[in-house]
């Protein structure tokens, strides 16, 4: 559930930190003298620019061009990543994990330990659904909805949808999974049900 949660995060655009962690705003736009770009918006840890900038190309051309642009310094550092990026070169990641024992039980080296870790724990994870992610209902204006799902359903995104709450019925059964009937979830946009209905299979009372 973490790691699902991790990587909703990384599908936003612009991810916001808290204020207390977030760097001074500097470069509103519309300031005397202040550049074209609302630099103000880009509340990351310091630290975290390099990466932003990675996967923001347009906001890193704006900077180089920009004589106001903040993160100059940060523009020599464009091939750091996270990890999850198809561009993404392992010595350039945020972090690798560092094995110093392998278990015998799962696997039997200290390479394969790493990477396992990596795919099921870390960024790595983030990546393999990233890249499993499927158009099951597909809008035909900018407006209308939309669901995108990785594979088994285990991460979905949804827009314009709706949920007809109305008629939801209370029960003591903690496993019902027929909470809404026919009708009652719907949007505007055309739905791949045969791949949708074909998604089900690791679908289980116990999963969240």
């Amino acid at each position: 559930m973490s790691m699902l949660l991790v990587f909703g995060l990384l599908l936003h655009d612009l991810p916001l930190s808290r204020p207390e962690e977030a760097s001074p705003p500097v470069g509103a736009e519309g300031a005397p003298g202040g550049p074209g770009f609302n630099y103000a918006s880009i509340r990351l840890p310091e630290e975290h620019i390099p990466f932003f900038l990675h996967n923001s190309g347009h906001v890193a051309s704006l900077c180089r061009k920009d004589p106001h642009c903040p993160f100059k310094k940060h523009l020599e550092n464009l091939k750091f990543c996270w990890g999850y990026e198809e561009s993404c070169r392992p010595e350039f990641r945020f972090s690798y994990p560092v094995c110093t024992y392998v278990d015998m039980g799962w696997t039997d080296t200290l390479e394969s330990a790493r990477d396992t870790f990596w795919e099921q724990a870390d960024f790595g994870y983030a990546g393999a659904r990233r890249r499993e992610l499927r158009e099951l209902c597909r809008p035909e204006q900018t407006s209308d909805s939309s669901l995108v799902c990785s594979r088994y359903l285990q991460y979905c995104r949804a827009t314009n949808l709706y949920l007809d709450l109305r008629n939801i019925k209370r029960s003591h059964d903690r496993f019902k999974e027929d909470v809404f009937q026919t009708g009652e979830i719907g949007g505007h946009c055309k739905l791949d049900v045969h791949t949708l209905m074909s998604e089900g299979q690791r679908k289980s009372p116990l999963q969240s």
